[in-house]
């Protein structure tokens, strides 16, 4: 089943009723991306597009964007290339494992709002579709950071998202890969922080 999600823009998509919802998150990582990043063309790549709505908003904002999103699980890629369909906008879904993600061309730009619980730490939901989401089931947070180390042009920025409790965690895992923290920016929901990390190759 699908539940509606009104864009800002005055374009309706659809979510999994049972999965993982959109939060404030997204417009938090989509108004970040529009106020840092500046060019008017460039390449860039999603990692884990869910439903696309990231993908699609970006794509909405800025035309001339090449942007590809890779997804898991197949439902939700072919949910997003609908969702991208109902709102006019050209970025492209793939079904891919981000683990072995290597394409030939790098990116001027990654994104990701990947999943931020550890596999073993806290009750992961009966859904399937939305434990993914949440926890390091199909991925972890090295292998979020080799795929950027990997796929990220020398003079590219990254973007990811997680609680700011595993900011040491980050620290270990990216020096690992070479790539460095740039910039941070905090969004307080209640009692929890998150951080949207800038990376850059080191």
């Amino acid at each position: 089943m699908l539940t509606p999600v009104k864009l800002p823009f005055n374009k309706t998509i659809y979510q999994t009723i049972h999965g993982q919802s959109v939060t404030t998150d997204t417009a938090f990582i989509v108004k970040t991306i529009r106020d840092q990043v500046i060019k008017e063309e460039l390449t860039m790549l999603e990692l884990g597009s869910g439903n696309g709505i990231i993908s699609i908003m970006l794509a909405h904002y800025n035309p001339k964007w090449e942007i590809e999103g890779i997804e898991i699980q197949k439902h939700l890629v072919e949910l997003s290339r609908d969702n991208a369909k109902l709102t006019d906008t050209m970025p492209v879904f793939m079904e891919a494992d981000l683990r072995e993600y290597r394409p030939p061309e790098k990116y001027d730009l990654i994104v990701s709002n990947p999943p931020y619980f550890p596999s073993r730490k806290g009750r992961s939901s009966p859904n399937k579709e939305r434990a993914i989401s949440r926890h390091e089931i199909t991925c972890k947070m090295p292998d979020v950071l080799e795929n950027i180390k990997y796929n990220l042009k020398k003079t590219g920025s990254a973007f990811i998202l997680y609680p700011s409790v595993r900011w040491k965690d980050i620290k270990i895992y990216a020096k690992k890969v070479d790539l460095k923290p740039k910039k941070k920016f905090f969004l307080k929901r209640e009692n929890k922080e998150k951080m949207l990390l800038e990376f850059m190759h080191a």
